[in-house]
């Protein structure tokens, strides 16, 4: 009689089987964990803007963008050669401002761009205008050293 070998119902020989099965079990393995590294880095990604100093530099880079933006737009209102109360009310909107024009023709703006919270005070920022407003304009801007404008 001659030896007869069983072969799973793959209709493969035993060896070759098993061996699948090995690297089906090593790339379900894989996948499952990118997919849990995938998850975890997507909620350490989340609660990095919901944690206090996640929280902290957000608000930051939300006021350096705010400035940016004022500079740019009051720099570009002042191109004509002059700029108008009306433009700068404009320009911040609902923020309070106040204006000064000395003598030498510069303009500088103080805009509170950070309201009072009930446990932060305000913060301002001072843009600075030079006396020739024109097409080469710039608008300077650093934190104001002085008390916010409030809105009337």
């Amino acid at each position: 009689m001659t030896a007869h070998t069983e072969h799973p119902p793959t209709g493969l020989p035993a060896g070759r089987a098993k061996a699948r099965r090995s690297a089906g079990v090593v790339v379900v393995l894989a996948a499952l964990a990118a997919l849990v590294l995938a998850a975890a880095g997507t909620l350490l990604w989340w609660l990095g803007d919901r944690l206090p100093e996640g929280a902290d530099r957000t608000r930051t880079e939300n006021q350096r963008l705010q400035v940016a933006g004022l500079a740019r737009q009051l720099a570009d209102a002042a191109r004509d050669g002059e700029l108008a109360d009306s433009e700068i009310d404009r320009i911040a909107r609902a923020d309070p401002w106040r204006v000064d024009r000395p003598d030498d023709g510069a303009v500088r703006i103080l805009v509170t761009t950070v309201p009072a919270l009930a446990d932060e005070p305000a913060s301002c920022t001072e843009f600075t205008l030079p006396a020739l407003l024109g097409p080469a304009t710039e608008a300077a801007h650093r934190p104001a050293e002085e008390d916010c404008p409030v809105r009337d």
